[in-house]
Order: C-alpha cells, then sequence, then structure tokens
C-alpha cells in the first residue's frame, strides 16, 4: 500500500502526462542560447522516456517540439522560454474544387488540372474580356444546376420579346442559337449537355462536378444535324466575335474557342471545301476550332473523316486515350490528320436533370481541349495578349503552340498523330506565363516586413516594384482606417528591394502598411508591441 501512494505522489510531482493524451508542436523561442532550463523541464515530466519531439532549429534561439496539449501552458511559464508560437501544418497548393464528385474525375488529374488550377480558374482575360466557347452539339439541359452559372447570355438580345434586338438576323438568341429555329429553344439532349460539362461545368461550387473551367461562358448553339447547319453555327461564332470587337466589348462574344464533336465517317475535305473553309475564317477573327476523331479504329488519312481531314491552322483534331494514358482501341488515327490524344474514356460530367454519368469517346476527349483553349486565354499575364486587337489569328495560333509544345509525348500516339502527345493542361498554362515572365509586367507587391511583431526603432518592408517607380508611396493605417503616417518611397529603395519603416513613434497596435502607386495598392499588416 506504502509503494502504491509512493508511485502515485511522484507521478503528481513530476506530472507525466500518458502517452495517449493528444500532442501539437510548437515553436519555441528561448531567451538564451542555453537550453538547459528547456532541457531540465523536459527530464522532469519524463519526456525524455518518450518520442516527442524536441528539435534545435538552424534559425537563432528556436527549438520544434510536440508535447501533451496540457503541457503547453506551463512551457510558456518557463523562465528561460520567450514566447510560444503553434507550428502549424502547411497546405500543399494544388488546388482542387470543393465538387462532391470530383475525386471520380480522373481525366482532370491526367491532364494536371490541380496545378494548373493553381494558377487560373477560367473566366476572364487579365483585361477584363470575358471568355466564352461556342459549343456546337445536338441539344443541351440548359436548366442543369451546374451549367446555369456558366451560359453565355446574349447581351444584345431581350429574351422572349419576338424582337430581333441585335439585329443579328436571329430573333430571341439569348442563351445561344438553335440554328434551326432561330431563337434559343435548344432540344434537351444529353451529348451536347455532357460536353458541355466537360468545358466548363462550374467549379468548387459544393455540387457535383467540375469543368476544365470553373468559370467559362459557354455559348451553346444546338440543331446543327447537317454540314449546312454546321456551317451556319461556325458563323454566328464569328459574327458575335466581331460584333464584341465593334462594340467594344458591349454586345457579341469573346469567343475563343469552338468545339463539335461529331462528323461525317469516311468522308474526305475535298469533298466539303465549304466546311473546311470555315476554319480558316474562324481562325482570321481568332477562334481555334477543336473537332473530334471518329469512334473507329480507322486511319483518317487513308479511310476519311470529316471534318478532321481539313488542313486549316486553326482545327485541332482529336482522338481518345483511356485513364492509363493509352490511345483507345476504338479511337481514330492519322498521322497527318488527327494531332493529339486526350482522356475520353474515364470521364464523369454532367447529364440530363441535374444527374451526373460517364462520357466516353472522342467526343469526351475534344472539349479537354477546347476547355483548356479557354483557359489558357485567362493566364495572369498583361501581355499574353498584346496585338490581340489587330492580328487575333497570330493570338490563336500560339495558344495553339502552348497546347502543342507542352503536350506529353505518348507511345500508344507515336506515328499515328501529328504530335504524338496527350495534351498536358498545367504544362501548357505554365509554358503560357513562362513567356509572361520575360516581360515587363507592373507589379507592386509587399513581400514581408521583418521583423513582425516589432519592438525595435525599425522594420524592413520588403518590396518587388516592376514598372513605374517614381510615384510609389507608403500609408500606416490603424485599424480603425485612421491615416497614421504617409511617406514617398524612393527609386533608390525600390532597387534596393526594401525601405526603413520607423515604429517608434507608434503605440503597440495593429496597423495596415499599404504600398501605394496611383490606384495600385498593396497591404500588409504589422503588429507593434
Amino acid at each position: 500500500m506504502i509503494l502504491i501512494l509512493l508511485y502515485t505522489s511522484l507521478i503528481s510531482f513530476f506530472q507525466v502526462i500518458p502517452m495517449s493524451e493528444p500532442t501539437s508542436r510548437w515553436l519555441v523561442e528561448m531567451n538564451t542560447a542555453s537550453t538547459v532550463c528547456l532541457d531540465q523541464w523536459w527530464i522532469d515530466r519524463g519526456y525524455n522516456s518518450t518520442s516527442y519531439l524536441k528539435k534545435k532549429l538552424p534559425v537563432d534561439t528556436w527549438l520544434v517540439v510536440e508535447l501533451p496539449e496540457s503541457a503547453v501552458s506551463a512551457l510558456q511559464k518557463l523562465p528561460c522560454v520567450d514566447r510560444v508560437m503553434e507550428d502549424q501544418r502547411i497546405n500543399w497548393r494544388n488546388t482542387v474544387p470543393n465538387d462532391p464528385a470530383y475525386i471520380n474525375q480522373g481525366d482532370m488529374n491526367l491532364i494536371g488540372m490541380p496545378k494548373a488550377w493553381d494558377i487560373t480558374t477560367g473566366g476572364v482575360t487579365k483585361s477584363g474580356d470575358t471568355i466564352v466557347v461556342a459549343v456546337v452539339d445536338d441539344g443541351f439541359d440548359i436548366q442543369h444546376q451546374d451549367l446555369v452559372p456558366n451560359i453565355w447570355l446574349n447581351k444584345g438580345e431581350i429574351p422572349n420579346d419576338g424582337i430581333d434586338n441585335d439585329g443579328n438576323g436571329y430573333t430571341d438568341d439569348y442563351k445561344g442559337l438553335n440554328v434551326k429555329t432561330g431563337k434559343d429553344d435548344h432540344p434537351k439532349k444529353q451529348h451536347g449537355t455532357q460536353v458541355s460539362g466537360v468545358v466548363g461545368a462550374k467549379g468548387n461550387n459544393s455540387v457535383g462536378v467540375t469543368g476544365v473551367n470553373w468559370n467559362v461562358k459557354l455559348m451553346l448553339i444546338s440543331g446543327a444535324d447537317f454540314e449546312s447547319e454546321v456551317i451556319e453555327a461556325y458563323q454566328y461564332a464569328i459574327d458575335m466575335r466581331k460584333k464584341y470587337k465593334e462594340t467594344n466589348g458591349q454586345e457579341g462574344a469573346f469567343v475563343v474557342a469552338t468545339n463539335l464533336s461529331g462528323g461525317i465517317d469516311n468522308a474526305f475535305a475535298a469533298d466539303h471545301p465549304l466546311w473546311c473553309e470555315m476554319y480558316d475564317k474562324m481562325g482570321a477573327v481568332g477562334i481555334l476550332s477543336v473537332t473530334a476523331g471518329p469512334n473507329n479504329s480507322i486511319s483518317v488519312d487513308v479511310d476519311g473523316d470529316m471534318p478532321t481531314t481539313c488542313t486549316s491552322p486553326y482545327m485541332i483534331a482529336v482522338t481518345n486515350v483511356d485513364l492509363s494514358d493509352v490511345i483507345m482501341e476504338n479511337a481514330g488515327f492519322g498521322s497527318v490528320s488527327i494531332d493529339i490524344g486526350a482522356p475520353g474514356e474515364g470521364t464523369l460530367t454532367v447529364d440530363l436533370n441535374n444527374q451526373y454519368h460517364g462520357f466516353s469517346g472522342t467526343s469526351a476527349s475534344a472539349p479537354h481541349v477546347a476547355g483548356s483553349i479557354a483557359l489558357l486565354y485567362s493566364v495572369p499575364c498583361t501581355t499574353l495578349l498584346d496585338g490581340i486587337d489587330i492580328h487575333p489569328d497570330e493570338v490563336a495560333l500560339k495558344m495553339k503552340d502552348f497546347i502543342f509544345s507542352s503536350a506529353k509525348n505518348n507511345n500508344s500516339l507515336q506515328g499515328i498523330t501529328v504530335t504524338g502527345k496527350r495534351i498536358q493542361t498545367d504544362a501548357a498554362i505554365k509554358a503560357a506565363l513562362a513567356q509572361c515572365s520575360t516581360s515587363v509586367e507592373p507589379v507592386l507587391r509587399i513581400i514581408s516586413i521583418f521583423p513582425n511583431p516589432a519592438s525595435l526603432e525599425k522594420v524592413k518592408v520588403h518590396v518587388l516594384v516592376r514598372g513605374d517607380s517614381t510615384n510609389v508611396a507608403c500609408d500606416v493605417y490603424a485599424t480603425n482606417g485612421a491615416l497614421v503616417r504617409s511617406f514617398p518611397v524612393t527609386s533608390d529603395e525600390i532597387n534596393q528591394g526594401y525601405f526603413l519603416l520607423d515604429t517608434k513613434p507608434l503605440a503597440a497596435a495593429l496597423y495596415m502598411v499599404t504600398l501605394r502607386r496611383n490606384k495600385e495598392k498593396d497591404t500588409f499588416k504589422l503588429f507593434v508591441y
């Protein structure tokens, strides 16, 4: 009995914490270079016989420790400890949407979409143009919950008033166009709905799936069951792009790509000159066109196919690979006519009546490419689209080059496609961004403030400024918005990468440090104690 009481007293005295208690990690700053005080406390609590972490960091007098949560308060009270901060876990910035079915979208992972979304999720160009993809197909479910937010609306048209408000020859083409009726009364069809979802089902909205673009506008063009109707559909996209330019964006649409996941088997371009000519016409106004190859294991170069045998440089013909990155046995090929591969088999996308189902074939492959083109236009670079008003065709071909040059070599496509590659969207986005990095893009940014929190008389505000450096200033605000200090930042300070901020006149509080150049601003928090 005496031994039991003695053992209980010892446990109470040394406050040994059972290993089963939840632990947490902390950064500990010592007020001395010696760790004797902490080491003894560690022994007294019995942690030296455990697997708890205690490690000296190669930074001043900092250590990192892992210990039971209940011991943190005692650690903070040690006379040799200056401060204790939580050692927070970082998140690897591999952006994934919160759409619940995304976990099953292996097609998106295959082409590197999480890394592409780290850079852009689509929507608008750097100069503010709303990006549009024209989807030419059999029909659409325009009420689908994952499509409604991204459906393009014709701003020049008043819906259902029976008048051709924008004078384009069609009445009430508000939500796109049914080329059979001249209105926007789209047939409710599965195929076009699924294709549209691959290009741009609304992403990160906690609903269903995501498209290649989380944000993009889908110009829906239905009723194209004949060659003549495809030609009319393409002309509609051309006219809308032209009107957008003519009205400075007030009407029309900034169409950058079209998608046609259909065609005619065993047909050759020579017999369809008007159809093929449309791709050059679209390219002239800056539109790239994506087409799906046949779902037959044939060489289109030998056996024919339309429109993939058209030779326009503004058209991209796509074949189908599965999630193991191998061309499907029933997918068309051709070293002259089929440009590139993209995932089709294993695609999960939207379906009729707010449903979601698998979608396969080259019809699913093509919209991955069309969606990637649209995403490229949203890369955050002010110079990427330079010259687009004068030479939109050259900008379109530049985007095509990003797609082709950055694509991933694929053994199953070698020798039977133009590129021998499969699209790799994240690499295309990075290629576009890399081209931008060589230009002088205006930048105004506070990189860091050191030390922060600050108790010294001066802190270093590290900045990155590109462009005009003659009108840069620093403003310091209290949290209530009151301006506390304001002073210019010189060109010499900008060139050296930092300026000094005198904190001696500042009372202990939280402040907002703002770097300002004309209307540009960047703000950083500074805590003074």
